[in-house]
């Protein structure tokens, strides 16, 4: 899958929100218990500006993705990995849907609260735990990961479909804003 570029569009104002399940109740004892229920996804936002010479980009990406085509973006200083991780990971065997536990290859610093994709989907996932060599991941692989596969940490993307509530207004004037609201893909 491509992803979404302009030439003569910017695109601004990426923010990333999470949308996990949670329910919170207190015991008898006083006690909070928090659980996560579902599967959990990410909502996501930006702003395309352009003037109106540019408004054919906008019109063939509208085109293209507001009847529920999938698009991957980049989320701008999101997908910039700033730890102390160098270097290629990969996972060291087959992991099935549902396990939250991934083993390297090799030893590896990913800090905990650094998200990470996988070559065969582009869910965005979050370290809950690292042991050097073990993941602990937020929420369980929603899709299966095979022996050597790919972790990538750095240059992260999010693939997603705009919402179908929308606004599509394209004023007239020499300076356009569009916002656009869109649901990450789950696969």
């Amino acid at each position: 899958m491509a992803q979404i570029t302009f030439k003569n569009v910017s695109i601004s104002d990426f923010t990333l929100v999470d949308k996990s399940p949670q329910y919170s109740n207190k015991s008898w004892t006083g006690a909070l218990i928090q659980r996560s229920t579902g599967v959990q996804w990410y909502e996501y936002q930006f702003t395309l500006s352009f003037n109106q010479s540019a408004r054919n980009e906008v019109q063939q990406f509208l085109a293209l993705h507001r009847q529920g085509k999938p698009f991957t973006m980049s989320m701008g200083h999101l997908s910039i990995y700033n730890g102390s991780q160098s270097g290629t990971v990969t996972s060291k065997a087959n992991y099935q849907r549902g396990v939250y536990k991934v083993e390297s290859n090799q030893a590896q610093t990913l800090e905990v609260g650094s998200m990470i994709q996988f070559a065969n989907h582009k869910k965005l996932y979050t370290i809950v735990a690292n042991t050097g060599s073990v993941l602990s991941l937020f929420p369980a692989l929603q899709a299966n990961v095979q022996i050597g596969e790919t972790i990538f940490y750095n240059g992260l993307v999010i693939e997603g479909t705009l919402m179908p509530d929308n606004n599509y207004e394209m004023p007239v004037s020499n300076l356009v804003q569009m916002q656009f609201k869109c649901n990450e893909v789950i696969r």
